[in-house]
């Protein structure tokens, strides 16, 4: 389990990183009248909630594994109103930019989505796999006991 983990939190990592710079790249490159100056706070805020995510899986492994769909469905809403109240936050900092901001946050959500759903399904796979091997660890034991 910890070098899973290990293996989230650098693929989290490599993403933020990729993407911030990806996008950064893309918008100074072709979308110049989008570009503002607080941009790296965005893949700062996701790289923070993704660490804080990623440190639940193991806690949610060790209590019910059974329950870890709802703690994905949990984890979503959060990082939903947790990015509502970041924007709003931000619109009250800086209400000249709001309009760039929330364009670059919508794509960088979006974009987080989808290794965050790989993670994800990493982690039930995982899960799944050790309820699996518990259960014939299970079974061969009762039938050497027999």
């Amino acid at each position: 389990m910890k070098r899973l983990m290990i293996y989230f939190v650098i693929l989290h990592t490599f993403m933020i990183l990729f993407t911030g710079v990806g996008m950064w790249w893309v918008i100074n490159r072709f979308f110049p009248n989008l570009t503002i100056d607080t941009y790296w706070v965005i893949p700062l805020f996701f790289f923070v909630l993704g660490l804080i995510f990623i440190g639940q899986f193991p806690k949610a492994v060790v209590k019910e594994s059974r329950k870890l769909v709802n703690l994905y469905m949990l984890m979503r809403m959060v990082k939903i109103f947790a990015s509502l109240l970041f924007v709003l936050v931000f619109w009250f900092i800086d209400k000249q930019n709001i309009r760039n901001f929330a364009i670059l946050f919508i794509i960088f959500y979006l974009m987080n989505l989808v290794w965050e759903t790989y993670i994800y399904t990493r982690m039930e796979r995982y899960i799944k796999q050790q309820d699996s091997l518990k259960e014939m660890a299970k079974k061969l034991k009762e039938s050497n006991n027999q």
